[in-house]
């Protein structure tokens, strides 16, 4: 045999240079891709997010949070790592079916109120969709923070030792909350763990109360409110949660205040409730850093009123009428004697 028979023939040389060079090429794309994703992450925690934490428009953040989403977390398929980022992103964008559930709970209240069955049945059911959605998008918020973190160990705090990474759990952790809330309203169909709550509990207190605004202890105290066997000896859980508010409205990010309402509104608690919104209302003091996240506060306020009006009046909270409750006027409304009108 001659050594040319060993030879491969021009054609197969050919295919090996082409097969090589395509390699290197894949290869170079993936390397290109990471660096990309790597600048991604980079100027998302340093620039994207300060400036949107200093936005008042959720409707946007919304909208970034499903738009921008799933480019996020494709750079993970390259090596890149999007869990912090991905935390805050998941949270924004369930707000959007968080607003969509409520505009269905709306929908069931007018038409109970109306006495229309086949409507309020099918406004339930819509409004369970929606908030089936949220609870899987908020879960996988708590699951990429549990990643970020190296999932600590039951009652252990990670590292926090940057503000970046404390502002990521602490919205985590509201999320792993509101994953749970959503999920009872959606018949628990999701599937979210129930000890979340018993972990958000224990988690908050890793954060720094006075750095945050009072929002960690009043996570803590909402939760100690709504299940009392979460809580310490000897807690006061309206107590913390006054504290938490004020805390709040002193720092311009009424996150506590937010907390302290939607303990009532689960509790049933009309009196502390009234007195949530009406405090909320009043206040005005807003931390231009974080009016984002004072917004969404608003937001959570300004829903738990509208179902109040809406299941009284079929209307929703009138505009600038916030703090206000449709049997004020019944109440404050002057005696009008009919010999001085005659």
């Amino acid at each position: 045999m001659t050594p040319t028979a060993f030879m491969p023939s021009p054609m197969a040389a050919t295919r090996a240079v082409l097969l090589g060079a395509a390699l290197l090429v894949l290869q170079g794309c993936g390397i290109v891709y990471k660096s990309t994703g790597d600048v991604l992450m980079g100027f998302g925690r340093s620039e994207m997010l300060p400036h949107m934490m200093a936005d008042d428009d959720t409707r946007i953040a919304c909208a970034a949070g499903e738009a921008q989403t799933p480019l996020l977390m494709a750079f993970e398929r390259v090596g890149s790592n999007p869990d912090k980022l991905a935390v805050l992103m998941y949270v924004t964008a369930a707000s959007c079916t968080d607003e969509l559930s409520l505009e269905q709970e709306m929908r069931y209240l007018r038409a109970v109120k109306q006495g229309n069955v086949a409507e309020a049945q099918d406004a339930r059911i819509l409004q369970k969709r929606y908030a089936a959605i949220s609870a899987k998008r908020q879960l996988e918020s708590y699951n990429r923070l549990m990643s970020a973190f190296k999932y600590p160990k039951d009652g252990e705090c990670p590292k926090l030792k940057k503000e970046f990474d404390q502002l990521v759990w602490m919205i985590g952790m509201v999320g792993g909350l509101q994953a749970l809330m959503n999920d009872g309203i959606a018949d628990g169909s999701v599937g979210v763990p129930r000890d979340i709550a018993a972990k958000v509990e224990r988690g908050v207190s890793c954060l720094d109360n006075d750095e945050w605004w009072g929002a960690p202890r009043g996570i803590r105290a909402s939760v100690w409110s709504i299940l009392p066997m979460l809580a310490p000896a000897n807690a006061q859980p309206w107590e913390e949660l006054q504290k938490a508010a004020d805390a709040g409205f002193r720092n311009g990010v009424r996150l506590g205040s937010a907390m302290y309402a939607m303990a009532a509104y689960s509790k049933g608690d009309d009196e502390h409730l009234r007195k949530a919104i009406r405090d909320f209302a009043k206040s005005d003091t807003v931390n231009a850093e974080y009016r984002m996240i004072d917004t969404m506060a608003a937001t959570m306020i300004s829903s738990i009123s509208d179902r109040l009006w809406t299941e009284a009046t079929g209307r929703r909270t009138p505009l600038g009428g916030l703090g206000t409750f449709w049997d004020d006027a019944a109440k404050s409304q002057p005696s009008i004697n009919i010999d001085d009108l005659l």
